[in-house]
């Protein structure tokens, strides 16, 4: 049986600016409330309230699906052990780690700001750290970051090029 949560964060000044994050099981999916008057506005279409200025280029206004496309893209299920929260007061920040070839590579944050619901934040990330400790992957810890394996392989190339050339200094003596 398949167990969900879903817990809708709004923007404490602007409630109109929401993302909802939904639970099952183990895996996250995020739902980004950008209606599309606020992707009008971030793609540069539209006059501050979102309305499309006469005049504006019939090609622009496929940026505002594109976006939107860009958006949900972005935001496909992960594995709550990649999902960091951190609440202090009314702050809510929520990390997810991006994966590529199983290792973490890029951490994207999903909010981070002042939501108006203070106990539902609270029972989200209560909620995020009990799926965490039910799963426990066993992951590895500091060799889970790409960053970890390039210096470690850096390190053993300048090892082994040290080694290469004390070997040729011995032979030229």
């Amino acid at each position: 049986m398949v167990k969900t949560y879903t817990y809708t964060a709004r923007n404490a000044e602007n409630p109109e600016q929401v993302v909802t994050f939904t639970l099952r099981d183990s895996r996250m999916s995020v739902g980004v409330g950008a209606p599309l008057e606020q992707v009008g506005r971030a793609v540069g279409v539209g006059d501050d309230e979102g309305r499309v200025e006469q005049g504006a280029e019939a090609g622009s206004l496929w940026l505002r699906p594109l976006a939107v496309s860009l958006i949900e893209r972005g935001t496909r299920p992960v594995h709550v052990d990649d999902v960091v929260t951190d609440l202090e007061d009314d702050w809510l920040r929520v990390r997810a780690w991006i994966r590529a070839g199983g290792l973490r590579l890029i951490p994207i944050t999903l909010i981070d700001g002042r939501v108006d619901n203070l106990v539902a934040a609270q029972d989200f990330v209560e909620e995020i750290q009990a799926r965490k400790t039910a799963v426990e992957l066993g992951v590895f810890g500091l060799l889970d970051y790409w960053g970890t394996w390039i210096a470690a392989g850096i390190l053993v190339l300048v090892t082994v090029q040290r080694l290469l050339h004390k070997g040729g200094e011995k032979e030229e003596a």
